[in-house]
């Protein structure tokens, strides 16, 4: 069985191929079972074609740590991934994917909102997807705005409505309980990939915004469940990454889009098969 740490997971999973792995994590081909708290470890189970697997990771508050273990279709495991890295990488390529369907071919300017452990695969995922020329980063902590701004060539904006209002693709990755920004701020035509309020007290978009855009989930029973932003708006899910892969559903043109994610198991086996297959041809990892 393979392992992979940090460090080999990020030279096996650039963001072009954790954003291919997705296509696959959001087909059809797919099962997620609910997740379940035991203790404190959330266990999330899945199926992406042939391959089974499990994230477990902790829910203590500062203790971002966890493993996927994936299995092939005889019950075999296949290997073991960093889950903490694993979950940024993936959450980056589902927000990537989701710009590659929804943004405008022509968008160049991004604004992160938030500058924690998600922000970077963020911005990597939708720079890999679209000619980003100008990113915008905002934090209620300037200094780690600042701090992701000069890893990644951007600028730190003190305003976040300021931020939205001159990006063609808004990426938000916080842990706010109020919305980030002025409703009126944001543009017609601009997609937004909301990660963060992942719990239903949790808010980042303005209700007024989530209920005039064209919204798009992960997965519905989770969002119905977990989505904040859709849960204060009184929004009801009903389009997946999957209805748009499938072409059962088409995005209107001009109109606020909305990728409303919440993590689902399935990018996490997807990814995590993607990794380890690429680890084994580049001779990554460690086996045990």
């Amino acid at each position: 069985m393979l392992i992979l740490g940090p460090d080999d997971v990020r030279r096996a999973l650039p963001p072009e191929a954790a954003i291919e792995a997705m296509e696959a994590a959001f087909s059809d081909d797919r099962e997620i079972p609910r997740r379940i708290l035991v203790g404190n470890s959330l266990f999330m189970p899945g199926r992406v074609g042939r391959s089974t697997g499990i994230k477990v990771v902790s829910t203590v508050p500062g203790n971002p740590v966890g493993i996927v273990v994936v299995f092939d279709e005889e019950g075999t495991p296949l290997g073991l991934v960093d889950g903490a890295t694993l979950t940024a990488v993936r959450t980056g390529a589902a927000s990537g994917l989701a710009t590659k369907i929804l943004a405008r071919p022509d968008a160049h300017t991004m604004a992160m909102l938030g500058a924690g452990a998600m922000a970077y695969d963020q911005v990597q995922a939708v720079r890999a997807v679209r000619p980003i020329e100008r990113l915008i980063v905002w934090s209620r902590t300037r200094e780690r705005a600042a701090a992701l701004a000069d890893r990644l060539g951007g600028e730190v904006a003190t305003d976040a409505s300021e931020a939205v209002a001159a990006a063609d693709v808004v990426c938000t990755a916080t842990p706010a309980r109020r919305p980030l920004f002025e409703p009126g701020a944001i543009r017609a035509g601009t997609h937004v990939n909301a990660v963060g309020a992942y719990t239903p007290e949790m808010v980042e978009i303005p209700a007024a915004v989530v209920r005039s855009a064209f919204v798009v989930v992960d997965d519905i029973a989770a969002a119905e469940a977990e989505a904040g932003d859709l849960v204060a708006a009184g929004v009801a899910p009903a389009v997946t990454l999957a209805d748009l892969l499938a072409g059962r559903v088409e995005p209107p043109a001009g109109g606020v889009t909305v990728f409303k994610s919440v993590g689902i198991a399935s990018q996490d086996v997807a990814a995590a098969v993607a990794a380890l297959e690429a680890a084994r041809r580049a001779g990554l990892g460690t086996e045990v």
